[in-house]
């Protein structure tokens, strides 16, 4: 791992108003542990950082690699723009609000419009794995608040939850449809408040590689 985990998961835990021993408590370590671990003195077993990963709403890679780097950008001479990443979690009215911003990471510019807005989140699980998105993988939405029939979009669900999954709708029923047989679509009353549905998907960056 990198040194910069412990800054990292310092920067979620005050985020979070959270002190060290409740997140020793979280994960079963001591306060001890984890201030040794925010001065990047020691680091956990990777059994301990998809704990924190899955607690903080983020990637294991994440946690261990930080904020992609525009130097890669800037050697391979490609353009590229600055975009809010964002914890999983939406605000009680079914959106992302500046506090939800974990990071402002860079993203290339190919096939992205500039005049629209986006976000990023990383994928998490494996119940989009059929439209080749993985767990870690960094995902790029262009904001709207509508999403054509079968487009992959990211929408908050009745939890709060941000999710990324593709968009159904059959005889009036709204469905987020995983992309993975072994996971069952989630139907949703589109009249409840919380359900938004905050983008499209855009592309799919892993290590440093895109798809649009």
């Amino acid at each position: 791992m990198k040194t910069q985990f412990g800054t990292i998961v310092k920067q979620l835990r005050e985020k979070k108003g959270m002190d060290q021993k409740q997140l020793g408590e979280i994960v079963g370590v001591s306060d001890k542990t984890v201030s040794s671990w925010e001065i990047n003195r020691t680091e956990p077993k990777m059994g301990i950082v998809q704990q924190l990963a899955d607690y903080f709403g983020v990637s294991t890679d994440y946690l261990i690699k930080g904020n992609q780097d525009d130097t890669i950008y800037k050697k391979a001479n490609i353009d590229y723009t600055s975009v809010p990443l964002y914890d999983s979690i939406c605000c009680g009215n079914g959106g992302f609000v500046d506090e939800n911003i974990i990071d402002m990471i860079p993203v290339p510019s190919k096939g992205l419009n500039p005049r629209a807005e986006y976000f990023a989140q990383y994928a998490k699980g494996e119940s989009m794995k059929d439209a080749g998105i993985n767990d870690g993988d960094l995902l790029i939405f262009e904001r709207t608040d509508k999403v054509d029939d079968g487009v992959i979009g990211c929408f908050c669900d009745e939890d709060n939850v941000a999710t990324c999954k593709k968009y159904k709708e059959l005889n009036g029923i709204v469905m987020l449809q995983p992309m993975n047989i072994e996971f069952e679509p989630i139907i949703i009353d589109p009249l409840k408040d919380n359900f938004r549905c905050l983008g499209r998907l855009k592309k799919v960056i892993k290590d440093f590689d895109w798809e649009d």
